[in-house]
C-alpha cells in the first residue's frame, strides 16, 4: 500500500504487542507511512530496546508475557527521558484506564481498531511539542481529579480519556456529555490560561450511582455574562444571534454557541461568583447508574 503521505522527519517508533497478527498489521502501516519501526514481542523486550535506542513514541499492548505494557510505562517514568507511549488494550475495565492516565500515557486505543487508527493516532503525537506533565491528583473510578497544562492538546487528550470511562453509557448520552466536557474544558485553557502551558486547569470527574459530574476551575480572572458581546449567551432574548455580526467585525473565527450549547446539555450548570469555575451535571437513568457503579472503587496504584 502506497502512503497517503509519508511523515518528515522519519520518526523512530516501537510497537511492543505479543499478539503476531496484531504486531504485523501495525508495524506494516506505519511503516508505509514513513516511520522508521522496531518490534517488539513482549514487555521485557519492548522496555530493554526503549532504554537502549531513541525513539520517539512506542505503542505498549498491556497484557504482555514478563511485563505488562503498564508495568514497562511504569519503569520508563523513573528514566530521566522516554519516548511518548500509546496503551492499547482490549482491556476496557476503569482500572487499566485510570492507571494508564496515571503512569503519564499520552493516548489510549481500544482493540480491536483498524491499522489505521495506529497511524493517526502517532500524527497526533509526534506533532505536539513537549508540554509540561498533567498531574495527577486522583484517579479513583468514582473521583478523577487532575491539573493539566493550558494547551489544546492536552486537553484533547484528557478528554478522550474521560469519555472511555463512560463507555457503559448509551452512544447518545455519551456524546452529550463528551461535547459539553470538551467545550468546557477548551473554553478554560483557551480563555483562562491564555493557551500558556505552564498554567493550569483543574478538572474533577465524579461518577455516582445517579449523577455524572464535572467541576472545571480555571486559572483566569473570571468572566461577566454581560461582557460576552462575541456570544450567543450574552445576547438579548429578541436578538440571540446579534454576536454573528460582532465576531465578524472583531475578525473572530464564526461561532459563539459554546456556553450556550452546554446549558442545554447539562441538567444543571454552575458557576461559582468569579465564573472561573463551573460545575456541570448530568442526570443518570437508573440502568445507566446501575451498569456505571458495579464494582466497588478501587484505589489504582502507581507501580
Amino acid at each position: 500500500m502506497a502512503p497517503a503521505r509519508p511523515t518528515p522527519g522519519r520518526k523512530r517508533i516501537l510497537v511492543a504487542d505479543d499478539d503476531r497478527t496484531t504486531r504485523f498489521a501495525i508495524v506494516s502501516m506505519l511503516r508505509d507511512f514513513g516511520y522508521l519501526v522496531t518490534e517488539a514481542k513482549d514487555g521485557g523486550e519492548a522496555l530493554e530496546k526503549i532504554r537502549k535506542s531513541d525513539f520517539d513514541l512506542a505503542f505498549l499492548d498491556i497484557w504482555m508475557p514478563k511485563l505488562t505494557g503498564l508495568e514497562v510505562l511504569a519503569r520508563l517514568r523513573a528514566d530521566e527521558s522516554h519516548p511518548k507511549i500509546i496503551i492499547m488494550t482490549s482491556d476496557g475495565t476503569s482500572e487499566s484506564l485510570l492507571r494508564a492516565v496515571r503512569e503519564q500515557a499520552y493516548e489510549y486505543l481500544s482493540k480491536p481498531f483498524p491499522p489505521k487508527d495506529a497511524v493517526e493516532a502517532a500524527e497526533r503525537a509526534l506533532k505536539q511539542n513537549a508540554s509540561p506533565p498533567i498531574e495527577v491528583i486522583s484517579a479513583k473510578r468514582h473521583w478523577v481529579e487532575l491539573l493539566i497544562p493550558c494547551t489544546r492538546e492536552a486537553a484533547e487528550r484528557i478528554q478522550s480519556f474521560l469519555m472511555k470511562l463512560e463507555a457503559d453509557l448509551s452512544d447518545d448520552l455519551r456524546d452529550t456529555i463528551g461535547l459539553a466536557f470538551k467545550e468546557l474544558l477548551l473554553n478554560a485553557v483557551e480563555w483562562g490560561g491564555k493557551l500558556d502551558p505552564n498554567r493550569k486547569v483543574r478538572i474533577a470527574h465524579l461518577r455516582s450511582s445517579r449523577m455524572l459530574l464535572y467541576r472545571v476551575a480555571d486559572p483566569g480572572p473570571g468572566f461577566s455574562f454581560e461582557g460576552l458581546t462575541h456570544a450567543a449567551v450574552g445576547q438579548p432574548v429578541d436578538e440571540p444571534i446579534a454576536h454573528v455580526n460582532i465576531r465578524d467585525e472583531l475578525g473572530i473565527r464564526p461561532g459563539g454557541f459554546g456556553i450556550a450549547m452546554i446549558r442545554a446539555l447539562a441538567d444543571e450548570l454552575l458557576y461559582n461568583e468569579a465564573q472561573n469555575e463551573v460545575i456541570f451535571i448530568k442526570y443518570l437513568s437508573a440502568p445507566a447508574a446501575a451498569a456505571g457503579t458495579a464494582e466497588i472503587p478501587r484505589d489504582i496504584g502507581t507501580g
